[in-house]
């Protein structure tokens, strides 16, 4: 495995006027990567968010360590221009930096799950109704019998647009993260790029997804994968979040669920093991720090459980390491 990352956001703007990550200083993100590359053992990190200032500063602070970086701008509830426009200001800047440390390599990831990210393409102001409308049978159902999604058009178009832009002003290699109800043609970029989660509902035809992106004669790239921290997570595998409600105040759990960081570490583990054994070219572990989902030992305030992440929140820019954290570190190692 060439590239062997894991995601670092430096503050995503899910909903108007509110980022997943706050207090972000050059201190915190210099020990943050000092972490990734030194204790996780990646030689590789997938940044993400949606301020340019901090996209750009982590950038650089992830090339002066030694990382290769796959810098990945996320508007959120955006139309397509305004994040193609965003997507040119950042190559701009992420081209100079190249020019800087070129004996790292710069991936740039022209948007991630578009579909669901952006409006224009499903119906839904916000990113949670068009997770909705996403999850309804008759979506899928439709797939399953090879209908063309009404969206389709408009996704390459948005790709193409896109793809050319960000070339005009960068210099490396381009992807795009795609979701796994997307079909991209990977024609002109340099890599074949999907987040893929394995969950109760493909568990039996896993290894046959990851063939078939394989077949596109491209490298792959997992862009993102990961578990949530408790039993029963493994099945759930990229709705693990949905056990929690945040739109309360606190947040509240929908169901009741035990914590077990092993559920975590076993699955993340296995996947490893899987994309390895597959001949993956990257693969980057969701997520390194989730910020607003803190520890408790409380069971009831324990929001870490509905978390991604490889390590607890126990504060502002402050977290421990889960058990995941030690068996991505030696896995990362030796492989």
């Amino acid at each position: 495995m060439k590239y062997k990352g894991i995601t670092y956001d430096v503050g995503t703007e899910y909903t108007s006027g509110s980022f997943s990550r706050s207090g972000l200083t050059r201190e915190v993100i210099e020990k943050d990567i000092f972490e990734i590359k030194n204790n996780l053992n990646c030689n590789s990190v997938r940044i993400y968010g949606t301020k340019k200032d901090l996209l750009i500063l982590a950038t650089e602070e992830a090339l002066k360590s030694g990382l290769n970086v796959w810098l990945s701008p996320r508007l959120i509830n955006q139309d397509v221009q305004t994040t193609i426009n965003f997507l040119e200001e950042i190559a701009k800047e992420v081209e100079i930096l190249k020019s800087i440390y070129g004996d790292k390599e710069i991936v740039f990831i022209i948007a991630g799950e578009a579909t669901i990210d952006l409006k224009g393409f499903l119906e839904g102001e916000t990113i949670y109704d068009r997770i909705r409308n996403i999850s309804k049978p008759s979506f899928f159902i439709k797939k399953a019998f090879g209908i063309k999604p009404k969206y389709q058009e408009a996704l390459d178009n948005f790709l193409d647009e896109s793809l050319l832009m960000v070339r005009k002003s960068f210099s490396g290699k381009v992807t795009y993260a795609s979701a796994m109800w997307e079909i991209v043609d990977w024609t002109n970029f340099d890599f074949v790029s999907v987040n893929l989660y394995k969950a109760s509902f493909n568990k039996s035809f896993f290894n046959k997804i990851i063939r078939k992106m394989k077949s596109k004669g491209k490298p792959l790239a997992i862009t993102e994968f990961g578990c949530c921290t408790y039993l029963g997570a493994d099945k759930k595998g990229p709705t693990g979040y949905t056990i929690l409600d945040t739109t309360t105040e606190p947040p509240t759990f929908k169901e009741k669920r035990e914590r077990d960081e092993r559920t975590q570490a076993d699955y993340i583990a296995d996947l490893l093991q899987t994309f390895e054994k597959e001949g993956v070219a990257a693969t980057f572990i969701f997520d390194f720090y989730e910020q607003k989902l803190t520890y408790s030992s409380n069971p009831g305030l324990d929001y870490d459980k509905a978390s991604f992440a490889v390590t607890k929140s126990i504060g502002e820019n402050k977290w421990k390491p889960k058990k995941s954290f030690s068996i991505i570190s030696e896995y990362y190692r030796i492989n």
